[in-house]
């Protein structure tokens, strides 16, 4: 009787296992996560972006990230899809509502707007990310990790 309680404890075991996938984040997305400050095109205010793992929605296909920084003046966050292959799209952005100078406000609104127009990502050495936005004026974020 103790042969069959086993076998069919260790049946139990394999079919609690049956379905489950390891996530596990690939290593040119893995480099993402961590704090990174805007150095191009324009680096007159200490603009951070900090991506974190989107823990309440595992990687399959997509990793998902959540995002924050510090613009000119406000604090903003989004959710960010990435893939293996470079493809990156955001979310909505959400920022606090504090007000600044005309300069630095003006500043934080392009920045945002290129922001949520990103399209796609590269990483051309360990500390540095470029995000590439569409949107009406095209071009490229560039960050160095803090």
């Amino acid at each position: 009787m103790k042969r069959r309680q086993l076998m069919a404890f260790v049946i139990l075991l394999m079919l609690a296992g049956c379905g489950k996938r390891e996530h596990v984040v690939p290593p040119s997305l893995a480099k993402l996560v961590g704090t990174w400050q805007l150095i191009e095109p324009d680096s007159s205010y200490a603009v951070t972006l900090t991506f974190t793992y989107d823990n309440n929605n595992p990687p399959i296909d997509i990793t998902p990230f959540i995002i924050n920084g510090q613009s000119s003046v406000n604090t903003y966050t989004a959710r960010m899809f990435a893939t293996v292959d470079g493809t990156m799209q955001i979310n909505e952005v959400v920022r606090t509502e504090k007000a600044g100078s005309a300069a630095a406000m003006q500043f934080e609104e392009s920045y945002l707007a290129n922001l949520k127009t990103v399209v796609r990502f590269e990483s051309p050495t360990e500390n540095r990310i470029h995000l590439f936005h569409g949107g009406a004026k095209s071009g490229v974020l560039v960050y160095k990790k803090l």
